[in-house]
C-alpha cells in the first residue's frame, strides 16, 4: 500500500471525507503527512488504525471510548 488521498482513502475504507476530516480534527486518525498544499496523505498504519476505530465502532463504542483505550 502506497500514500493515498484522503479521497482514495475513504474510497478504500467506504468512510466518508467527512468523517477523516472529522477523525484527523479530534486526533483519532493522523494522516501520515499533510503535503504543502493542505492535502492528507494515508498510509499502511492509517489503514490499520482505520480498521481497528471502524471494527470498535461496529461493538458499539463510542469515539471517546475508542480515543481511551487506543492510546
Amino acid at each position: 500500500m502506497s500514500a493515498y488521498t484522503v479521497k482514495q482513502f475513504s474510497d478504500l475504507a467506504r468512510v466518508s471525507v467527512r468523517t477523516l476530516h472529522h477523525y484527523d480534527e479530534i486526533g483519532l486518525l493522523k494522516p501520515a503527512y499533510v503535503g504543502d498544499n493542505g492535502y492528507r496523505s494515508y498510509e499502511r498504519p492509517q489503514w490499520l488504525r482505520l480498521k481497528q476505530i471502524l471494527l470498535y465502532r461496529e461493538m458499539g463504542l463510542s469515539l471517546e471510548d475508542i480515543a481511551a483505550i487506543s492510546t
